[in-house]
């Protein structure tokens, strides 16, 4: 896609890859089951942001206020997003 419209979607997907960027190198994040679930999260959000249906956009723009908030520690903002996507019904492992 090309023009405002293509610049707009890829701007919507790149703050899910920075975002999970960030976790992955977050020291937390390294070790254990929680590189799966990483992985998880990062399909869970990817399909939430790229949706049409209207509750996916209510909770990816939830979710985006969380990830581009300032001055909040990886740790809280992975809780506030986990909330988010449970009340949605959307369960991680």
């Amino acid at each position: 896609m090309s023009g405002w419209l293509g610049r707009m979607i890829q701007k919507k997907t790149d703050i899910v890859g920075d975002f999970i960027d960030k976790v992955r190198n977050h020291s937390a994040f390294q070790i254990g089951p929680r590189a799966k679930r990483i992985d998880d999260l990062e399909a869970v959000l990817r399909t939430l942001f790229a949706s049409g249906d209207e509750h996916a956009i209510k909770m990816s723009n939830e979710i985006r206020g969380v990830i581009v908030r300032k001055h909040m520690a990886m740790e809280k903002r992975i809780a506030i997003i986990q909330g988010i996507l449970r009340a949605g019904h959307i369960h991680l492992s």
